[in-house]
């Protein structure tokens, strides 16, 4: 990287380190009365308990990272279960499936994946999941905000927006998985970088006629630059020979959104 060039991305983090957390702030003003809408609703209020399965791999670069994420996510009104376990030289994926081998999946109603590298708002759990039952996701994420380490543009916080019917949903920091596509998304195939698997996701559930979305009111914050650890190239050439194989040209994938709730009604 040339000085000049060197100069201007300090410049760029610089400014988005000042400018995205005022972004937030205001967003969050914004999305705050109709978060409350969300939560005197008579949806949330009558909303079942769920049992909630939540998985993560715990890196030695973080350590007791998971723990923190953990505490943040506990609710009073779910039945939560979680799991973890170190890297071990193994990737996300085996790791994950290594958790979920240790219980019944028949036994919960979500699946959480989670990286140990956020920091959530208050109540996450239980906003997340009661957006992603009001608007019938079976796979949902939640949205990015602003100061926030994000890859793919629609993964970012809409304004105003509660939750988003989308045609993708990331596989990190965190998605969920509701206990109807099981079997659609679990074993995971054996990926070293799991790329594309969160393309090819909506597209086998929607065959079916499920939904896939983002939650853009339990927005989170990725702390770190995402794949700063490994090969990208390599990465970006197991995502397209995968993808190849569901008849999904990686190019030519776009990525959108399909609907958006605003207010609970």
């Amino acid at each position: 990287m040339r000085f000049r060039d060197k100069i201007m991305w300090r410049l760029h983090n610089y400014t988005k380190a000042i400018v995205a957390p005022i972004e937030d702030f205001f967003a969050d003003r914004a999305i705050q009365p109709r978060l409350e809408n969300l939560r005197k609703s008579t949806f949330y209020e009558t909303l079942p308990s769920l049992r909630v399965l939540v998985v993560g791999v715990q890196s030695a670069r973080r350590p007791g990272s998971l723990d923190r994420i953990y505490d943040q996510m506990r609710s009073s009104r779910h039945k939560m279960t979680f799991e973890s376990k170190g890297v071990d030289n193994t990737g996300k994926l085996d790791n994950t499936l290594i958790l979920l081998d240790r219980h019944n999946l028949g036994d919960f109603d979500w699946v959480i994946m989670v990286d140990d590298d956020v920091e959530l708002p208050d109540q996450f759990t239980d906003t997340l999941l009661a957006l992603a039952e009001y608007a019938d996701l079976k796979i949902c994420g939640p949205a990015h905000r602003a100061h926030s380490y994000w890859s793919y543009p629609i993964t970012k916080r809409h304004k105003n927006a509660l939750v988003r019917e989308t045609n993708f949903a990331e596989v990190g920091p965190i998605v969920a998985f509701r206990r109807e596509i099981f079997h659609l998304v679990f074993p995971f195939p054996s990926l070293k970088y799991g790329w594309g698997i969160d393309s090819v996701w909506p597209t086998l559930i929607g065959r079916e006629g499920w939904k896939t979305g983002i939650a853009d009111g339990a927005a989170l914050r990725h702390v770190n630059p995402i794949g700063n650890t490994y090969n990208l190239q390599e990465a970006t050439e197991e995502c397209e020979e995968y993808m190849s194989r569901f008849g999904i040209d990686a190019d030519e994938h776009v990525l959108r959104t399909i609907a958006t709730i605003r207010d609970i009604a």
